[in-house]
C-alpha cells in the first residue's frame, strides 16, 4: 500500500507542474510516477492529480510500445485548428 505521504508528494509535483502540461504531457508524467511506484499504482497516481486511472494506463502504454517518431515537431493540436 501507497503511504498517503507520497501520495501527498504526487500531488504536490503535478500541481507544480500542470500549468506547463498539455494532455500528452499529463499522460506521460503520471504514467513515469506510476511506474516508479511498481506495478498497480495507476489508481494512486490518478486520486493525487485527480485524473482517470485509465488516462495514467494510456499513458503507461504510450511510453512502453515503440515509438512513431517522425522528423516533424510534436504537434499539440489538430492541423489548422485554433
Amino acid at each position: 500500500m501507497i503511504a498517503s505521504t507520497q501520495e501527498q508528494v504526487i500531488k504536490a509535483k503535478y500541481e507544480a507542474l500542470k500549468p506547463e502540461l498539455d494532455a500528452r504531457g499529463r499522460r506521460l508524467w503520471t504514467a513515469t510516477e506510476a511506474l516508479s511506484l511498481g506495478h498497480g499504482r495507476a489508481a494512486t497516481v490518478a486520486r493525487a492529480t485527480g485524473l482517470a486511472a485509465s488516462t495514467v494506463r494510456l499513458g503507461k502504454q504510450e511510453l512502453t510500445s515503440p515509438s512513431q517518431a517522425t522528423d516533424s515537431p510534436r504537434r499539440v493540436g489538430q492541423h489548422g485548428a485554433g
